[in-house]
C-alpha cells in the first residue's frame, strides 16, 4: 500500500493546486444561478484552472469528458456537464479536480440554486452532509485510524435519517487522483489502517435521502439514485494532523 507521509516539497505543490481549486469553487459559487447550463459552469471551471497553468484533473481521466462532474438532485456521482439549464431550488453538486506540477487536489461542495430559501429541505440535506464531512475531517489526526473518520461521518449521517451510498468512498490524493486507502464513510473507531501526520487524503461523503441504491445511465459515467430522491456530495483534500485534517480544498 503506497499510503506515506508526503514530504514538505509535495505538500508545497498539493497546498498550490488546493488554493487553485478553491478560486475555482469560488468563482462558480458566484456564477450558479437559475439558467446558467452546466456547460457554461464547466468552461467557467476549466478556463480558471488553464489560466493559473494548471490542468483538470478529471478531464480524460479514464476518458472522462469535462473538468467538472456535475449532479443536479437525484444525480450522485460522475454526472457529465451539459446544455441542462439549472433551476431555482435545485440542490446542485459540483465536483472538481486540479493538477499542478504533477500534484492534484480534489474537492466538491452542493449549493441550493437560487439559495437556500428556495428549498429548506434540501438546504438541510445538504449541510448535514456538510456537517458530517466535518466530523470527518476533525476525526483526521495522526494516531487515529481511517474507521475514526468513518463512524465520524456515519454518525451524523445516520442520526439524521439519510443513508450513505456506500459504494463510494474518499481515497488517498497525490501524484495521483486516486491512491491509497479508501476512506470509508462508515466504520469503527480504532479500524483500519493508522493515520500518520502528513498524510493526504480526501474525505467525501456521498449521501441520499432515501434509498441508496443505484444505477449507472447509459452514458456509463452518471450514477442515479435508483428511487429517484435526492443525493449530495461534499469533499475536502488535506493533509493528517494532530488537530485534524489540514484542508487544502
Amino acid at each position: 500500500m503506497n499510503f506515506r507521509p508526503k514530504t514538505k516539497e509535495e505538500l508545497t505543490l498539493m497546498r498550490k493546486a488546493g488554493d487553485i481549486l478553491k478560486s475555482v469553487q469560488k468563482s462558480l459559487q458566484k456564477h450558479i444561478k437559475p439558467g446558467i447550463t452546466l456547460l457554461e459552469l464547466d468552461t467557467i471551471a476549466e478556463d480558471i484552472i488553464r489560466t493559473a497553468n494548471a490542468k483538470p484533473s478529471f478531464k480524460g481521466h479514464h476518458g472522462f469528458p469535462k473538468t467538472l462532474c456535475t449532479m443536479i438532485n437525484s444525480e450522485v456521482v460522475h454526472g457529465i456537464p451539459d446544455q441542462r439549464k439549472v433551476r431555482q431550488g435545485d440542490l446542485l453538486s459540483v465536483d472538481c479536480g486540479v493538477i499542478w506540477k504533477n500534484f492534484h487536489s480534489d474537492a466538491a461542495f452542493s449549493i441550493i440554486v437560487g439559495g437556500d430559501e428556495t428549498h429548506p429541505e434540501r438546504a438541510q440535506f445538504s449541510n448535514t452532509v456538510r456537517k458530517a464531512l466535518l466530523a470527518g475531517c476533525k476525526a483526521a489526526k495522526s494516531g487515529n485510524h481511517i474507521g475514526d473518520i468513518g463512524q465520524a461521518v456515519q454518525t451524523t449521517i445516520e442520526s439524521a435519517g439519510y443513508s450513505l451510498c456506500k459504494e463510494f468512498t474518499g481515497h488517498g490524493i497525490g501524484q495521483e487522483l486516486w491512491e491509497d486507502p479508501h476512506i470509508f464513510n462508515y466504520g469503527h473507531k480504532g479500524e483500519g489502517e493508522k493515520l500518520l501526520e502528513g498524510m493526504t487524503i480526501c474525505i467525501e461523503p456521498i449521501v441520499a435521502v432515501g434509498n441508496p441504491k443505484t444505477k449507472t445511465l447509459q452514458d456509463g459515467w452518471t450514477v442515479v439514485t435508483v428511487d429517484g430522491k435526492d443525493a449530495c456530495q461534499w469533499e475536502h483534500c488535506g493533509m493528517v494532523t494532530k488537530n485534524g485534517l489540514e484542508i487544502f480544498a
